[in-house]
């Protein structure tokens, strides 16, 4: 996985200035623009798109200083529809205008980023790898939203529905589920519950998902939630998958929540991410 990323982040390093063929892309790294976007975004604690503006804002610097071209051509190369957008984003970064920076004003510097493993000593989650059946899932369904949205998927969820009705459709057990978008940074995010009882779901207004079967890599979870289910997802994407061979499939993925204060350091759940063997 680390060669991939890596592979990957070079070919996003030649594109600054040109469009990302999503084929090519799609080779280098084994997984869609959007899943890639959001197993960067857990990896680096910045999303691809701001990471990717970054280096476009500091590699603009050396055109400024060391060519002579105009501040609307050099604009226009790293992506920017005007010279105004595009000073106004230079100096929200280097806080000083391109003009400023021309002429012999400090600027910020933003390294490109490489993975490298890291060594952790002692650390070790029991990650299972199991099959799970088909099932069904009901729920509030937000469609192509950013990852910090997701709570108001349950709050809409409880403001229309009591528990004792979105446990009686099925298990009782309540999901998280996570599924990419064809394009952009966002996802489809869906507080649901387990159902066997579809036309009670139906009469309840409710989205429902069918998951087909498939393979698991079953992660525990144990803190406060969200912090808790940032750190578990670093733990698979930095050391589980490189030291495994697995990688995500890009089928739907769950929170499986259990009851209890989610707020409490002993709070536990688990995440079930779908995988293939690479």
């Amino acid at each position: 996985m680390m060669h991939q990323f890596n592979q990957t982040m070079d070919y996003l390093e030649q594109q600054l200035t040109g469009e990302v063929d999503m084929k090519r892309f799609q080779q280098l790294s084994g997984y869609s623009y959007p899943l890639f976007s959001r197993i960067f975004s857990i990896m680096a604690d910045m999303t691809l798109a701001e990471y990717l503006r970054n280096r476009r804002l500091s590699e603009a610097v050396t055109d400024l200083r060391e060519s002579s071209d105009k501040i609307i051509d050099i604009a226009m190369k790293y992506g920017y529809e005007s010279a105004d957008s595009f000073s106004a984003a230079f100096k929200k970064f280097h806080g000083a205008t391109p003009s400023e920076v021309r002429n012999g004003k400090p600027y910020r510097v933003f390294p490109r980023l490489q993975l490298s493993l890291k060594i952790t000593g002692g650390k070790n989650m029991d990650i299972k790898i199991q099959k799970k059946p088909a099932f069904t899932v009901a729920g509030v369904l937000l469609e192509a939203i950013d990852n910090s949205q997701c709570p108001s998927a349950w709050e809409q969820l409880y403001e229309k529905h009591s528990f004792e009705n979105l446990e009686s459709l099925g298990s009782g057990q309540s999901f998280g589920v996570c599924s990419d978008v064809k394009e952009g940074e966002i996802i489809n995010y869906m507080a649901a519950y387990d159902v066997t009882d579809k036309v009670k779901a139906e009469e309840l207004g409710l989205s429902i998902k069918d998951i087909p079967a498939a393979e698991y890599a079953i992660v525990p979870v144990k803190g406060a939630i969200p912090t808790s289910i940032h750190h578990a997802w670093k733990y698979v994407l930095e050391i589980f998958f490189p030291e495994t061979g697995y990688r995500h499939s890009g089928a739907p993925d769950f929170e499986v929540y259990t009851k209890g204060d989610m707020s409490l350091p002993d709070y536990q759940m688990e995440l079930w991410i779908p995988v293939i063997k690479n």
